[in-house]
Protein backbone atom coordinates (compact mmCIF):
# COMPACT_ATOMS: atom_id res chain seq x y z
CA UNK A 1 0.00 0.00 0.00
CA UNK A 2 2.96 2.39 0.55
CA UNK A 3 3.81 2.54 -3.17
CA UNK A 4 0.13 3.18 -4.04
CA UNK A 5 -0.03 6.03 -1.50
CA UNK A 6 3.16 7.54 -2.93
CA UNK A 7 1.65 7.41 -6.39
CA UNK A 8 -1.61 9.00 -5.22
CA UNK A 9 0.21 11.87 -3.54
CA UNK A 10 2.28 12.57 -6.65
CA UNK A 11 -0.77 12.33 -8.88
CA UNK A 12 -2.76 14.78 -6.77
CA UNK A 13 0.00 17.39 -7.06
CA UNK A 14 -0.53 17.47 -10.83
CA UNK A 15 -4.36 17.62 -11.01
CA UNK A 16 -4.27 21.21 -12.29
CA UNK A 17 -2.71 20.08 -15.56
CA UNK A 18 -3.90 16.47 -15.91
CA UNK A 19 -7.09 17.63 -17.65
CA UNK A 20 -5.05 18.14 -20.82
CA UNK A 21 -3.21 14.82 -20.70
CA UNK A 22 -4.57 11.40 -19.68
CA UNK A 23 -1.96 8.91 -18.48
CA UNK A 24 -2.57 5.14 -18.56
CA UNK A 25 -1.92 3.85 -15.05
CA UNK A 26 -0.84 0.32 -14.18
CA UNK A 27 -0.38 -0.43 -10.49
CA UNK A 28 2.80 -2.42 -9.94
CA UNK A 29 3.29 -4.93 -7.12
CA UNK A 30 5.23 -3.70 -4.14
CA UNK A 31 8.96 -4.43 -4.43
CA UNK A 32 10.53 -7.09 -2.26
CA UNK A 33 12.02 -5.81 0.98
CA UNK A 34 15.52 -6.87 -0.06
CA UNK A 35 15.54 -4.63 -3.14
CA UNK A 36 17.42 -1.33 -3.22
CA UNK A 37 14.98 1.56 -2.68
CA UNK A 38 14.40 3.68 -5.83
CA UNK A 39 16.12 7.03 -6.24
CA UNK A 40 14.14 9.90 -4.80
CA UNK A 41 12.14 11.83 -7.39
CA UNK A 42 9.81 14.75 -7.04
CA UNK A 43 6.79 16.11 -8.88
CA UNK A 44 6.08 14.98 -12.40
CA UNK A 45 9.27 12.91 -12.71
CA UNK A 46 7.96 10.64 -9.93
CA UNK A 47 4.63 10.27 -11.71
CA UNK A 48 6.33 9.41 -14.98
CA UNK A 49 8.61 6.88 -13.30
CA UNK A 50 5.68 5.23 -11.56
CA UNK A 51 3.58 4.80 -14.68
CA UNK A 52 6.59 4.21 -16.92
CA UNK A 53 5.70 6.87 -19.47
CA UNK A 54 8.01 9.65 -20.63
CA UNK A 55 5.23 10.65 -22.99
CA UNK A 56 3.23 11.47 -19.88
CA UNK A 57 5.92 13.89 -18.72
CA UNK A 58 5.85 15.67 -22.04
CA UNK A 59 2.06 15.78 -22.14
CA UNK A 60 1.82 17.27 -18.66
CA UNK A 61 4.49 19.83 -19.51
CA UNK A 62 2.67 20.79 -22.71
CA UNK A 63 -0.54 21.21 -20.74
CA UNK A 64 1.15 23.40 -18.13
CA UNK A 65 2.76 25.51 -20.87
CA UNK A 66 -0.55 25.92 -22.69
CA UNK A 67 -2.21 26.99 -19.46
CA UNK A 68 0.54 29.53 -18.78
CA UNK A 69 0.39 30.87 -22.34
CA UNK A 70 -3.37 31.37 -22.06
CA UNK A 71 -2.75 33.76 -19.13
CA UNK A 72 -0.33 35.99 -21.03
CA UNK A 73 -2.69 38.70 -22.29
CA UNK A 74 -4.58 39.00 -19.01
CA UNK A 75 -1.42 39.10 -16.91
CA UNK A 76 0.42 41.58 -19.14
CA UNK A 77 -2.67 43.82 -19.32
CA UNK A 78 -2.85 44.03 -15.52
CA UNK A 79 0.88 44.77 -15.37
CA UNK A 80 0.72 47.55 -17.99
CA UNK A 81 -2.00 49.30 -15.98
CA UNK A 82 0.37 49.66 -13.03
CA UNK A 83 2.11 53.03 -13.38
CA UNK A 84 5.88 52.54 -13.26
CA UNK A 85 6.94 55.43 -15.51
CA UNK A 86 10.52 56.46 -14.79
CA UNK A 87 10.97 59.13 -13.62
CA UNK A 88 9.88 58.81 -10.88
CA UNK A 89 9.68 55.01 -11.15
CA UNK A 90 7.54 53.77 -8.26
CA UNK A 91 8.56 50.26 -9.30
CA UNK A 92 7.52 48.76 -5.95
CA UNK A 93 3.94 48.70 -7.22
CA UNK A 94 4.95 46.45 -10.08
CA UNK A 95 7.33 44.44 -7.91
CA UNK A 96 4.61 43.54 -5.41
CA UNK A 97 2.25 42.61 -8.25
CA UNK A 98 4.81 40.22 -9.73
CA UNK A 99 5.63 38.82 -6.30
CA UNK A 100 1.95 38.10 -5.67
CA UNK A 101 1.67 36.13 -8.93
CA UNK A 102 4.73 34.08 -7.99
CA UNK A 103 3.47 33.45 -4.46
CA UNK A 104 0.06 32.32 -5.74
CA UNK A 105 1.88 29.65 -7.76
CA UNK A 106 3.91 28.43 -4.81
CA UNK A 107 7.17 30.22 -5.59
CA UNK A 108 8.60 32.29 -2.76
CA UNK A 109 9.30 35.87 -3.90
CA UNK A 110 11.08 38.73 -2.16
CA UNK A 111 10.88 42.46 -2.85
CA UNK A 112 13.95 44.60 -2.12
CA UNK A 113 13.77 48.40 -2.16
CA UNK A 114 16.91 50.38 -3.01
CA UNK A 115 14.99 53.49 -1.97
CA UNK A 116 11.39 53.94 -0.84
CA UNK A 117 9.19 52.98 -3.77
CA UNK A 118 12.06 51.66 -5.92
CA UNK A 119 11.38 47.95 -5.71
CA UNK A 120 13.15 44.90 -7.19
CA UNK A 121 11.63 41.41 -7.09
CA UNK A 122 13.62 38.19 -6.76
CA UNK A 123 12.54 34.55 -6.85
CA UNK A 124 14.29 31.22 -7.42
CA UNK A 125 12.93 27.96 -8.81
CA UNK A 126 15.25 25.23 -7.59
CA UNK A 127 16.82 22.70 -9.94
CA UNK A 128 18.95 19.73 -8.99
CA UNK A 129 22.04 21.92 -8.65
CA UNK A 130 24.25 20.00 -11.09
CA UNK A 131 24.78 23.12 -13.17
CA UNK A 132 24.93 26.81 -12.32
CA UNK A 133 21.75 28.94 -12.43
CA UNK A 134 20.37 31.09 -15.21
CA UNK A 135 18.86 34.50 -14.41
CA UNK A 136 15.73 35.69 -16.21
CA UNK A 137 16.30 39.45 -16.09
CA UNK A 138 13.88 42.24 -16.94
CA UNK A 139 13.04 45.70 -15.66
CA UNK A 140 9.86 47.06 -14.14
CA UNK A 141 10.14 50.74 -15.10
CA UNK A 142 8.97 52.14 -18.44
CA UNK A 143 9.57 55.37 -20.35
CA UNK A 144 6.89 58.09 -20.44
CA UNK A 145 4.16 58.10 -23.10
CA UNK A 146 2.34 61.11 -24.56
CA UNK A 147 -1.35 60.08 -24.88
CA UNK A 148 -1.84 62.66 -27.63
CA UNK A 149 0.48 60.70 -29.93
CA UNK A 150 -1.21 57.33 -29.36
CA UNK A 151 -4.27 55.91 -31.11
CA UNK A 152 -5.32 54.30 -27.79
CA UNK A 153 -4.69 55.23 -24.15
CA UNK A 154 -1.10 54.05 -23.51
CA UNK A 155 -1.70 52.69 -20.01
CA UNK A 156 -5.04 50.93 -20.47
CA UNK A 157 -3.75 47.80 -22.27
CA UNK A 158 -6.12 47.81 -25.25
CA UNK A 159 -6.39 44.81 -27.59
CA UNK A 160 -6.94 45.96 -31.17
CA UNK A 161 -6.58 44.11 -34.48
CA UNK A 162 -4.94 41.13 -32.83
CA UNK A 163 -2.35 43.16 -30.92
CA UNK A 164 -2.05 44.35 -27.34
CA UNK A 165 -1.23 48.06 -27.15
CA UNK A 166 0.41 49.66 -24.14
CA UNK A 167 3.56 51.30 -22.85
CA UNK A 168 6.00 48.57 -21.94
CA UNK A 169 4.43 45.64 -23.80
CA UNK A 170 7.77 45.26 -25.61
CA UNK A 171 10.09 47.18 -23.30
CA UNK A 172 9.98 45.53 -20.91
CA UNK A 173 6.76 44.34 -19.26
CA UNK A 174 5.99 41.89 -22.04
CA UNK A 175 9.41 40.33 -21.56
CA UNK A 176 8.80 40.04 -17.82
CA UNK A 177 5.47 38.33 -18.50
CA UNK A 178 7.00 35.78 -20.87
CA UNK A 179 9.77 34.94 -18.41
CA UNK A 180 7.40 34.73 -15.45
CA UNK A 181 4.89 32.47 -17.19
CA UNK A 182 7.63 30.15 -18.47
CA UNK A 183 8.85 29.79 -14.90
CA UNK A 184 5.31 29.07 -13.68
CA UNK A 185 4.84 26.42 -16.39
CA UNK A 186 7.97 24.61 -15.23
CA UNK A 187 6.83 24.87 -11.62
CA UNK A 188 3.30 23.61 -12.29
CA UNK A 189 4.49 20.68 -14.40
CA UNK A 190 6.89 19.62 -11.67
CA UNK A 191 9.89 19.83 -13.99
CA UNK A 192 13.25 19.79 -12.22
CA UNK A 193 16.03 21.27 -14.35
CA UNK A 194 19.75 20.90 -13.85
CA UNK A 195 19.90 24.63 -13.14
CA UNK A 196 18.08 26.90 -10.73
CA UNK A 197 15.96 29.49 -12.53
CA UNK A 198 16.31 32.94 -10.94
CA UNK A 199 13.61 35.50 -11.71
CA UNK A 200 14.82 39.08 -11.31
CA UNK A 201 12.77 42.14 -12.26
CA UNK A 202 14.50 45.39 -11.39
CA UNK A 203 13.98 49.11 -11.02
CA UNK A 204 15.56 52.06 -12.79
CA UNK A 205 16.88 50.48 -16.01
CA UNK A 206 15.57 53.31 -18.15
CA UNK A 207 17.77 55.84 -16.33
CA UNK A 208 20.86 53.69 -15.92
CA UNK A 209 19.93 50.87 -13.52
CA UNK A 210 21.86 52.13 -10.52
CA UNK A 211 18.82 51.67 -8.22
CA UNK A 212 17.99 48.31 -9.78
CA UNK A 213 20.37 45.73 -11.22
CA UNK A 214 23.49 47.53 -10.00
CA UNK A 215 22.06 47.88 -6.48
CA UNK A 216 20.99 44.23 -6.35
CA UNK A 217 24.46 43.04 -7.35
CA UNK A 218 26.12 45.38 -4.85
CA UNK A 219 23.80 44.56 -1.95
CA UNK A 220 22.52 41.04 -2.63
CA UNK A 221 25.28 39.39 -4.60
CA UNK A 222 24.84 36.28 -2.47
CA UNK A 223 21.49 35.71 -4.20
CA UNK A 224 22.83 36.15 -7.73
CA UNK A 225 26.55 35.54 -7.84
CA UNK A 226 26.37 31.78 -8.44
CA UNK A 227 24.65 32.26 -11.83
CA UNK A 228 26.36 31.31 -15.07
CA UNK A 229 24.03 32.98 -17.57
CA UNK A 230 21.58 35.88 -17.83
CA UNK A 231 18.74 36.09 -20.37
CA UNK A 232 17.71 39.72 -20.78
CA UNK A 233 16.16 42.13 -23.24
CA UNK A 234 18.24 43.03 -26.29
CA UNK A 235 17.31 40.36 -28.83
CA UNK A 236 14.04 39.30 -30.47
CA UNK A 237 13.04 36.93 -33.24
CA UNK A 238 12.83 38.87 -36.49
CA UNK A 239 10.38 37.63 -39.09
CA UNK A 240 10.66 40.06 -41.96
CA UNK A 241 8.78 39.60 -45.26
CA UNK A 242 10.61 37.39 -47.75
CA UNK A 243 13.46 36.44 -45.38
CA UNK A 244 14.27 33.46 -43.16
CA UNK A 245 13.57 33.69 -39.45
CA UNK A 246 16.36 35.49 -37.59
CA UNK A 247 17.12 35.02 -33.88
CA UNK A 248 18.99 38.18 -32.93
CA UNK A 249 21.22 37.33 -29.98
CA UNK A 250 22.67 40.33 -28.14
CA UNK A 251 26.23 39.44 -27.12
CA UNK A 252 27.74 42.93 -26.80
CA UNK A 253 26.66 46.55 -26.29
CA UNK A 254 28.06 49.94 -27.09
CA UNK A 255 28.92 51.93 -23.99
CA UNK A 256 27.14 55.17 -23.08
CA UNK A 257 29.11 58.37 -22.78
CA UNK A 258 26.49 60.93 -21.85
CA UNK A 259 27.78 64.44 -21.31
CA UNK A 260 26.72 68.04 -20.79
CA UNK A 261 27.92 70.99 -22.86
CA UNK A 262 27.69 74.34 -21.07
CA UNK A 263 28.34 77.65 -22.80
CA UNK A 264 28.58 81.01 -21.00
CA UNK A 265 28.31 84.66 -22.06
CA UNK A 266 27.20 88.10 -20.96
CA UNK A 267 23.51 88.22 -20.05
CA UNK A 268 21.31 91.07 -21.21
CA UNK A 269 18.22 92.24 -23.02
CA UNK A 270 17.19 90.41 -26.17
CA UNK A 271 17.04 93.69 -28.10
CA UNK A 272 20.79 94.33 -27.60
CA UNK A 273 22.63 91.05 -28.36
CA UNK A 274 26.40 90.87 -28.29
CA UNK A 275 28.31 89.37 -31.22
CA UNK A 276 28.58 86.12 -29.23
CA UNK A 277 26.23 84.92 -26.48
CA UNK A 278 25.92 81.78 -24.42
CA UNK A 279 23.29 80.50 -26.85
CA UNK A 280 25.28 81.20 -30.03
CA UNK A 281 28.38 79.61 -28.51
CA UNK A 282 26.37 76.51 -27.58
CA UNK A 283 24.87 76.28 -31.07
CA UNK A 284 28.34 76.60 -32.62
CA UNK A 285 29.77 73.93 -30.31
CA UNK A 286 26.98 71.48 -31.09
CA UNK A 287 27.37 72.10 -34.81
CA UNK A 288 31.08 71.23 -34.58
CA UNK A 289 30.33 68.12 -32.53
CA UNK A 290 27.79 66.72 -34.97
CA UNK A 291 29.85 67.67 -38.06
CA UNK A 292 32.99 65.85 -36.88
CA UNK A 293 34.22 63.18 -39.23
CA UNK A 294 33.34 59.78 -37.82
CA UNK A 295 36.01 57.12 -37.97
CA UNK A 296 34.65 53.77 -39.16
CA UNK A 297 35.61 50.65 -37.21
CA UNK A 298 34.36 47.10 -37.78
CA UNK A 299 34.73 45.03 -34.60
CA UNK A 300 34.60 41.23 -34.42
CA UNK A 301 30.95 41.03 -33.31
CA UNK A 302 29.77 43.31 -36.12
CA UNK A 303 31.94 41.48 -38.66
CA UNK A 304 30.43 38.17 -37.50
CA UNK A 305 26.92 39.60 -37.60
CA UNK A 306 27.18 40.75 -41.21
CA UNK A 307 29.01 37.62 -42.31
CA UNK A 308 26.01 35.61 -41.08
CA UNK A 309 23.56 38.21 -42.43
CA UNK A 310 24.99 37.63 -45.92
CA UNK A 311 22.76 34.56 -46.17
CA UNK A 312 19.74 36.89 -46.08
CA UNK A 313 20.84 39.26 -48.84
CA UNK A 314 22.18 37.61 -51.98
CA UNK A 315 22.67 40.93 -53.74
CA UNK A 316 25.21 42.22 -51.19
CA UNK A 317 26.39 38.93 -49.72
CA UNK A 318 29.95 39.40 -50.95
CA UNK A 319 30.26 42.88 -49.39
CA UNK A 320 28.76 41.72 -46.08
CA UNK A 321 31.17 38.80 -45.79
CA UNK A 322 34.10 41.23 -45.92
CA UNK A 323 32.48 44.33 -44.46
CA UNK A 324 35.62 46.18 -43.41
CA UNK A 325 37.10 46.01 -46.90
CA UNK A 326 33.73 46.77 -48.53
CA UNK A 327 33.43 50.01 -46.54
CA UNK A 328 36.56 51.28 -48.29
CA UNK A 329 34.39 51.62 -51.40
CA UNK A 330 32.84 55.10 -51.50
CA UNK A 331 29.70 53.84 -53.22
CA UNK A 332 29.07 51.01 -50.75
CA UNK A 333 30.06 53.16 -47.75
CA UNK A 334 27.61 55.92 -48.72
CA UNK A 335 24.83 53.36 -49.11
CA UNK A 336 25.65 51.55 -45.85
CA UNK A 337 26.09 54.69 -43.75
CA UNK A 338 22.77 56.14 -44.98
CA UNK A 339 21.05 53.69 -42.59
CA UNK A 340 21.40 55.21 -39.09
CA UNK A 341 21.11 51.81 -37.39
CA UNK A 342 23.88 50.32 -39.52
CA UNK A 343 26.10 53.40 -39.20
CA UNK A 344 25.81 53.24 -35.42
CA UNK A 345 27.38 49.76 -35.41
CA UNK A 346 30.64 51.00 -36.92
CA UNK A 347 31.02 54.53 -35.47
CA UNK A 348 30.94 56.43 -32.20
CA UNK A 349 27.72 58.44 -32.27
CA UNK A 350 26.88 61.89 -30.87
CA UNK A 351 23.27 63.05 -30.50
CA UNK A 352 22.24 66.27 -28.70
CA UNK A 353 18.93 65.51 -26.99
CA UNK A 354 18.15 68.20 -24.39
CA UNK A 355 18.58 71.98 -24.51
CA UNK A 356 18.15 74.63 -21.80
CA UNK A 357 18.77 78.38 -21.91
CA UNK A 358 16.66 81.44 -21.17
CA UNK A 359 13.44 81.46 -19.18
CA UNK A 360 11.99 84.26 -21.32
CA UNK A 361 12.09 85.22 -24.98
CA UNK A 362 13.56 88.69 -24.45
CA UNK A 363 16.27 87.69 -21.95
CA UNK A 364 19.76 86.71 -23.11
CA UNK A 365 20.89 84.08 -20.59
CA UNK A 366 24.28 83.86 -18.91
CA UNK A 367 24.45 80.11 -19.58
CA UNK A 368 23.07 77.68 -22.13
CA UNK A 369 23.37 73.93 -21.80
CA UNK A 370 22.84 70.82 -23.87
CA UNK A 371 22.79 67.18 -22.85
CA UNK A 372 24.30 64.82 -25.39
CA UNK A 373 23.81 61.08 -25.80
CA UNK A 374 26.98 59.51 -27.15
CA UNK A 375 27.50 55.76 -27.66
CA UNK A 376 31.00 54.32 -28.01
CA UNK A 377 32.20 51.21 -29.77
CA UNK A 378 33.96 48.46 -27.78
CA UNK A 379 37.54 49.47 -27.05
CA UNK A 380 36.77 53.17 -26.55
CA UNK A 381 36.44 54.92 -23.19
CA UNK A 382 34.51 58.03 -22.27
CA UNK A 383 37.44 59.87 -20.64
CA UNK A 384 39.55 59.75 -23.82
CA UNK A 385 36.56 60.51 -26.04
CA UNK A 386 35.58 63.63 -24.08
CA UNK A 387 39.19 64.78 -24.12
CA UNK A 388 39.09 64.66 -27.94
CA UNK A 389 35.83 66.61 -28.00
CA UNK A 390 37.22 69.32 -25.70
CA UNK A 391 40.09 69.86 -28.10
CA UNK A 392 37.63 70.18 -30.96
CA UNK A 393 34.99 72.48 -29.42
CA UNK A 394 36.14 73.50 -25.95
CA UNK A 395 37.38 76.90 -24.87
CA UNK A 396 37.15 79.45 -22.09
CA UNK A 397 33.41 79.84 -22.65
CA UNK A 398 32.49 76.22 -23.44
CA UNK A 399 32.99 73.27 -21.13
CA UNK A 400 32.16 69.57 -21.44
CA UNK A 401 31.35 67.44 -18.38
CA UNK A 402 30.44 63.73 -18.14
CA UNK A 403 27.00 62.64 -16.94
CA UNK A 404 26.98 58.84 -17.27
CA UNK A 405 29.48 56.32 -18.59
CA UNK A 406 30.67 52.75 -18.23
CA UNK A 407 32.79 50.41 -20.30
CA UNK A 408 31.49 48.35 -23.20
CA UNK A 409 31.02 44.66 -22.40
CA UNK A 410 30.78 41.42 -24.37
CA UNK A 411 29.79 37.81 -23.69
CA UNK A 412 31.24 34.72 -25.41
CA UNK A 413 29.73 33.77 -28.76
CA UNK A 414 30.03 30.01 -28.31
CA UNK A 415 28.86 28.18 -25.19
CA UNK A 416 25.93 26.16 -23.84
CA UNK A 417 23.54 29.10 -24.02
CA UNK A 418 24.30 30.06 -27.62
CA UNK A 419 24.01 26.40 -28.62
CA UNK A 420 20.64 26.16 -26.85
CA UNK A 421 19.39 29.19 -28.79
CA UNK A 422 20.49 27.57 -32.04
CA UNK A 423 18.59 24.39 -31.24
CA UNK A 424 15.41 26.30 -30.40
CA UNK A 425 15.76 28.30 -33.61
CA UNK A 426 16.06 25.09 -35.62
CA UNK A 427 12.81 23.74 -34.15
CA UNK A 428 11.01 26.87 -35.35
CA UNK A 429 12.48 26.93 -38.84
CA UNK A 430 15.29 24.75 -40.19
CA UNK A 431 16.49 27.76 -42.20
CA UNK A 432 16.53 30.03 -39.14
CA UNK A 433 19.70 32.02 -38.55
CA UNK A 434 21.10 33.07 -35.17
CA UNK A 435 22.88 36.41 -35.50
CA UNK A 436 25.30 37.53 -32.75
CA UNK A 437 24.63 41.23 -32.39
CA UNK A 438 26.20 44.40 -31.02
CA UNK A 439 23.46 46.57 -29.51
CA UNK A 440 23.59 50.25 -30.28
CA UNK A 441 21.92 50.94 -26.93
CA UNK A 442 22.66 49.53 -23.51
CA UNK A 443 20.81 47.37 -21.00
CA UNK A 444 21.45 46.13 -17.48
CA UNK A 445 23.42 43.20 -18.94
CA UNK A 446 26.70 45.08 -18.50
CA UNK A 447 26.39 44.96 -14.70
CA UNK A 448 26.39 41.16 -14.82
CA UNK A 449 29.16 40.89 -17.39
CA UNK A 450 31.33 43.06 -15.16
CA UNK A 451 30.84 40.39 -12.44
CA UNK A 452 31.83 37.56 -14.77
CA UNK A 453 28.26 36.37 -15.46
CA UNK A 454 27.61 35.84 -19.19
CA UNK A 455 24.60 37.96 -20.17
CA UNK A 456 22.69 37.78 -23.45
CA UNK A 457 19.89 39.68 -25.08
CA UNK A 458 17.40 37.00 -26.10
CA UNK A 459 13.64 36.88 -25.78
CA UNK A 460 12.09 34.25 -28.11
CA UNK A 461 9.34 36.65 -29.14
CA UNK A 462 8.54 36.93 -32.83
CA UNK A 463 8.39 40.60 -33.88
CA UNK A 464 7.80 42.52 -37.09
CA UNK A 465 9.70 45.64 -38.22
CA UNK A 466 6.59 47.69 -37.51
CA UNK A 467 6.32 46.41 -33.95
CA UNK A 468 10.01 46.99 -33.22
CA UNK A 469 9.68 50.56 -34.46
CA UNK A 470 7.22 51.31 -31.63
CA UNK A 471 9.80 50.75 -28.87
CA UNK A 472 9.85 53.95 -26.77
CA UNK A 473 7.44 55.45 -29.31
CA UNK A 474 3.70 55.84 -29.86
CA UNK A 475 1.42 52.80 -30.18
CA UNK A 476 3.88 50.32 -28.69
CA UNK A 477 2.29 46.94 -29.34
CA UNK A 478 2.77 43.20 -29.38
CA UNK A 479 0.95 40.52 -31.33
CA UNK A 480 -1.28 38.48 -29.03
CA UNK A 481 -0.44 35.21 -30.78
CA UNK A 482 3.30 35.97 -30.73
CA UNK A 483 3.13 36.78 -27.03
CA UNK A 484 1.49 33.45 -26.26
CA UNK A 485 3.85 31.50 -28.51
CA UNK A 486 6.86 33.14 -26.84
CA UNK A 487 5.96 31.55 -23.50
CA UNK A 488 6.27 28.10 -25.04
CA UNK A 489 9.56 29.00 -26.74
CA UNK A 490 10.97 30.30 -23.46
CA UNK A 491 10.07 27.00 -21.82
CA UNK A 492 11.86 25.17 -24.68
CA UNK A 493 14.92 27.38 -24.30
CA UNK A 494 15.11 26.73 -20.55
CA UNK A 495 14.71 22.99 -21.14
CA UNK A 496 17.51 23.07 -23.72
CA UNK A 497 19.69 25.02 -21.35
CA UNK A 498 18.93 23.08 -18.19
CA UNK A 499 17.19 19.87 -19.17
Amino acid sequence: MSSIKSFALSLSSCLLVLSAALLPVTLLPAPAMAQEPPAVRTGIEEVAATVGSKAGVQALRRAATARASSRAVELLSRYVRIDTVNPPGNESRGAHFLASVLEESGINARVFESRPGRGNVYARLRGDGSRRPVILLSHIDVVPADPGQWSVPPFEAVVKDGSLYGRGVLDCKGITTIQLLAMLALKESGTTLSRDIIFLATADEETGGRLGAAWMLDNHYDLLGDAEFVLNEGGFIHRDPGKPVVFKLGVAEKSPCWFRVTATGEPGHGSRPAAETAVTRLVDALAKLTAREKKIEVGPVVAGYYAAYAALDEERARQYRQLERSLESVEFRDWFMADPAAAALVTNTVAPTMLEASVKTNIIPATATAQVDSRLLPGHDCVSFLSELRQAVGGPNVRIEPILSFASTQSPMNNELTEAVERVAATMDERAIVLPALLGGFTDSHYFREKGIHAYGMVPLETSPEERSTLHGPDERISVSSLQDAVGRMVKLLLELGG
